[in-house]
């Protein structure tokens, strides 16, 4: 079964990171540089926002900093229910 959400995933992780290839392990925190401050208003996550029609508030965004694409997938699927 493929996953739409996963797929999204690494799009936008290849906007941000243009030579990357991404995979299931990659770390979705890579898509900063470093750790701002405040991760609900930076374009990687409008653009996660944009591409599934949601809305990530800061203390979901600081719970996925930490894992990896395959993991964010299943935790915009769980916890913020994204088809």
């Amino acid at each position: 079964m493929k996953n739409k959400i996963l797929d999204k995933l690494f799009k936008i992780y290849k906007k941000h990171i243009p030579n990357s290839k991404p995979n299931e392990n990659s770390q979705f925190c890579m898509l900063w540089e470093g750790a701002p401050d405040i991760l609900e208003t930076t374009e990687q996550l409008n653009d996660i926002n944009d591409a599934f029609d949601i809305y990530v508030e800061e203390d979901d965004a600081v719970i996925m900093f930490d894992m990896s694409l395959l993991e964010t997938s299943k935790y915009l699927k769980n916890n913020l229910n994204v088809k």
